[in-house]
């Protein structure tokens, strides 16, 4: 029996399409809600990024936020939280000051940025999130690192920060966290907060850093709209998002 659910944002629960969240969406998550079925964000955004978002006085019950590097309780309490240390930290703070790349630095409450270049612009715009300020780190606790990039670009750099997971969530923007860090980190963490088995859930995603969070839970969905990864990775594929996509694989395991 499924207790608890765990929804991505961008691309699943988001339409970037139509900017908005589909009509069917916010009625699923609120039947699930009605029936006593705990419902969770696992995101790679950040909670000020999340705030953003227009919910239509959808409520959530916690929130995995910034890949699993942060989460939080129904009233945004911390729970779980796991910076980004030791030499990889030190050559992701060099790059960031010396600006090698374009990179943006995710601290608990804030994000900013050491420079603007087209990738950077394309990746923001791709998410509908306005551009993050240009600031100097001073210090503070980092959660995660933004990184504006291809796909070549971003096997290169990766062989300096080995210590470090890197999953992209756009053909331009990676996400650089902890090694031992991700979404079913963040879920784990969760579950074991609330009291649930992994058997009892169930989570839906459609970019890459989705994959661990839907091997982790009892059932894996990706959208119609996934990357190939993920629906191979996923134990049932549903339709798009502007489909219906998420009610209908709600219906499909006669969970609303």
């Amino acid at each position: 029996m499924i207790k608890a659910a765990f929804f991505d944002i961008d691309g699943t629960l988001f339409s970037h399409t139509k900017h908005e969240i589909p009509e069917s969406t916010k009625k699923a998550l609120r039947i699930l809600k009605e029936k006593g079925i705990k419902v969770f964000l696992a995101s790679g955004r950040g909670i000020q990024s999340i705030k953003l978002i227009d919910w239509c006085n959808l409520t959530f019950d916690g929130y995995v936020t910034l890949n699993g590097q942060i989460c939080l309780d129904a009233e945004q309490n911390l729970i779980y939280g796991a910076p980004i240390q030791g030499e990889d930290a030190e050559f992701l703070f060099d790059a960031f000051v010396n600006k090698k790349i374009p990179l943006a630095i995710v601290e608990k409450d804030r994000i900013y940025l050491n420079y603007i270049d087209d990738n950077v612009r394309k990746a923001q715009a791709a998410v509908a999130i306005k551009m993050h300020a240009i600031e100097e780190y001073k210090g503070a606790p980092v959660y995660q690192f933004i990184g504006y990039m291809g796909r070549e670009e971003t096997a290169e750099f990766a062989k300096n920060i080995p210590n470090c997971k890197i999953t992209r969530w756009f053909e331009q923007g990676i996400d650089i966290i902890s090694k031992d860090g991700g979404k079913a980190k963040g879920i784990e963490k969760i579950l074991e907060t609330y009291g649930f088995t992994r058997e009892e859930t169930i989570a839906f995603g459609d970019s890459d850093n989705d994959v661990d969070m839907l091997e982790f839970v009892g059932i894996g969905v990706a959208m119609g709209n996934a990357t190939n990864m993920v629906k191979e990775r996923a134990d049932y594929v549903t339709d798009h998002i502007d489909e219906n996509g998420l009610w209908n694989a709600l219906r499909h395991f006669e969970i609303i």
